[in-house]
């Protein structure tokens, strides 16, 4: 029923620092901008087969920035690549804040095994750049799906998403959510973290196959700081609308659409709202057309 990501929106406090992160130091492709219906900021940039939107977060009367009233669910995104080393040597000559060398997690880290660098956002979110090194053999379809979404991209550093890693406060609607509900294939589950890791009772973790980005579910934990709200809004791509709307009707999940999708540009669509039982925003969107 779904096929990729399609769009991950990120409410930001200084758009012209974000913009100049993602667009002029990592070098993803900034493919529209203006100012949204509301009067926000907006940009979109090019990874892979989806869409990187930054949008001004709106400012409180005191002169912060509103936070959001959904739960913090996200806990970081990583961006994928076929050379880790050569990307680093890249970024690392545009100054990009690393939190230090590429590193491997250790083979049965979570899901999977990557090698990984890391670096904070100028809003504090941690954002991860991911190449699979995972040797295993249960694994080879997920590097499958990921060489086929490099494979299909556009030219650049980055390939699509990795990995969305999120926290949920209520572990069991929420892996239904995704599994049943949203029809993405569950590759991985566990009740238990690496050897020697302790978790707290309740925990458990999941990930859900989606293209060639794995959607990373986990319990929220109980003594670490979690983002407040900086992603907004979760897309999902699909070929055909109306059997995602029977699908979703067959699971008895509201939602609204469909409607029309123009984020920003020419980019046009049709899309279905729900919300996941995290309240975070969900959409699954028709394959763009690109107007004349």
């Amino acid at each position: 029923m779904l096929d990729n990501v399609a769009h991950l929106e990120l409410a930001v406090r200084d758009i012209e620092a974000s913009r100049t992160l993602y667009g002029e130091q990592l070098g993803l492709e900034e493919v529209a901008s203006g100012t949204t219906p509301d009067g926000f900021d907006s940009f979109l940039f090019a990874v892979g087969p989806s869409i990187l939107e930054l949008r001004q977060a709106p400012a409180s009367t005191s002169g912060g920035v509103e936070k959001s009233t959904q739960p913090p669910v996200v806990d970081h995104f990583a961006l994928l690549v076929q050379d880790l080393q050569a990307t680093y040597d890249t970024l690392n000559a545009r100054n990009i804040p690393f939190l230090g060398p590429p590193s491997a997690t250790a083979i049965g880290h979570r899901n999977m095994q990557r090698a990984l660098l890391a670096f904070e956002d100028p809003d504090g979110l941690h954002v991860q750049i991911s190449e699979t090194i995972d040797p295993r053999p249960h694994i080879e379809g997920r590097k499958t799906a990921k060489r086929r979404m490099a494979e299909a991209g556009a030219a650049g550093l980055f390939c699509g998403f990795d990995h969305i890693s999120t926290y949920c406060l209520d572990f069991a609607p929420a892996r239904a959510f995704f599994a049943k509900h949203l029809g993405l294939e569950e590759f991985f589950h566990s009740t238990a973290r690496e050897a020697g890791e302790r978790v707290q009772a309740g925990f458990a973790q999941a990930a859900f196959a989606v293209g060639g980005t794995d959607i990373e579910l986990a319990t929220a934990p109980l003594d670490e700081p979690l983002s407040e709200g900086v992603m907004r809004q979760l897309s999902f791509w699909t070929l055909d609308l109306d059997t995602a709307a029977r699908h979703l009707r067959d699971c008895d999940v509201q939602f609204a659409g469909p409607e029309d999708w123009m984020p920003l540009g020419d980019l046009r669509g049709r899309a279905l709202v729900t919300r996941s039982p995290d309240a975070l925003d969900v959409r699954i969107v028709e394959r763009c057309l690109h107007t004349e």
